[in-house]
């Protein structure tokens, strides 16, 4: 059988929504239409416009947001690594954290869970309502690589559990097309596996290809179940058909350092990509929309396994 075509595309073929605004990272649209990025590097968060006007920063979170999602509330939801990864400029001391922002209303970030996390990278909210995060334990690859969380925090009981406690350095979490699919990126052994996944449990999904990529960070999957895969070394993104078969990459550039991706527009139809060279945010055309932000609720099923708890 003839190997599957791969098709690619370079920065040329996008567009650069914004420039010059930090370590970029965390892309989110919301229901109402506006895009937002987190800034790392500046301990702020950006509001980006499709129609090229120029990004505006719109809150001071502190430390290092990291990764952002959309709320089943309505909020953003943002991975607050508390400045471990890198300097930042915000004089505002945050420790790690989830913090989350109303970008309706004038306030700031709020912190909703601090305790007994290293520094949580990105999320994704479930189709159980709950916020799904990976709190990576430092940033080592090879042997220096140690084994970080994944984490289950059920806003409404105000409970966190570990989940995997196995992985090194979890980054990217996306949920499936099915709702007991989650995909989680560990960065450290350069690959992608889905897991099957309970209110208290996850395991590796042994039918479905784990997917290899260098340094895989920030991922999305899209209406058909295909994941995009930004590669923060490789400086490429990553696109992967529902079988896991590799089918398209976007050329970023060496040592750019993509970081996220998430879709945008009307229709979903808008791959759009943080680069951390140049505090970049670029957009792509692509053929298949994105799943919507938070997904539509589905019971996990609830499982009588019991592991570590939130103290």
């Amino acid at each position: 059988m003839a190997a599957p075509s791969i098709t690619t595309r370079t920065v040329e073929d996008g567009l650069t929504l914004a420039e010059n605004i930090g370590f970029t990272e965390g892309p989110v649209w919301t229901t109402d239409g506006r895009l937002f990025v987190t800034s790392v590097s500046r301990g702020a968060l950006y509001e980006v416009f499709l129609d090229g006007q120029p990004a505006v920063a719109v809150a001071e979170t502190g430390g290092g947001p990291n990764g952002m999602t959309l709320g089943c509330d309505g909020r953003l939801w943002i991975t607050q690594n508390g400045g471990e990864a890198m300097p930042t400029r915000s004089q505002l001391h945050t420790t790690p954290s989830i913090q989350v922002w109303d970008h309706h209303a004038p306030a700031a970030p709020r912190t909703i869970l601090s305790e007994n996390v290293h520094a949580p990278s990105d999320c994704a909210f479930g189709p159980d309502g709950a916020l799904w995060f990976t709190d990576p334990n430092g940033h080592g690859f090879g042997d220096a690589a140690l084994p970080g969380r994944v984490w289950r925090y059920d806003p409404a009981a105000d409970h966190a559990t570990v989940i995997l406690d196995d992985v090194f350095f979890p980054n990217g979490i996306a949920f499936g097309t099915s709702p007991e699919h989650l995909y989680v990126a560990e960065t450290a052994r350069d690959r992608v596996r889905r897991y099957v996944v309970t209110a208290s449990t996850a395991t590796v999904d042994h039918d479905f290809p784990e997917i290899t990529v260098p340094t895989p960070d920030g991922i999305t999957v899209d209406a058909r179940g295909g994941l995009w895969v930004a590669g923060s070394k490789s400086g490429t993104v990553t696109y992967f058909d529902p079988a896991a078969q590799l089918r398209e990459q976007l050329a970023i550039g060496k040592g750019t350092m993509p970081t996220s991706v998430c879709f945008a527009g009307a229709a979903l139809d808008r791959l759009i990509v943080t680069v951390a060279k140049g505090g970049r945010v670029l957009a792509f055309a692509v053929d298949t929309p994105g799943l919507p932000t938070p997904p539509a609720a589905v019971p996990i099923v609830s499982s009588p396994a019991q592991p570590e708890e939130l103290q």
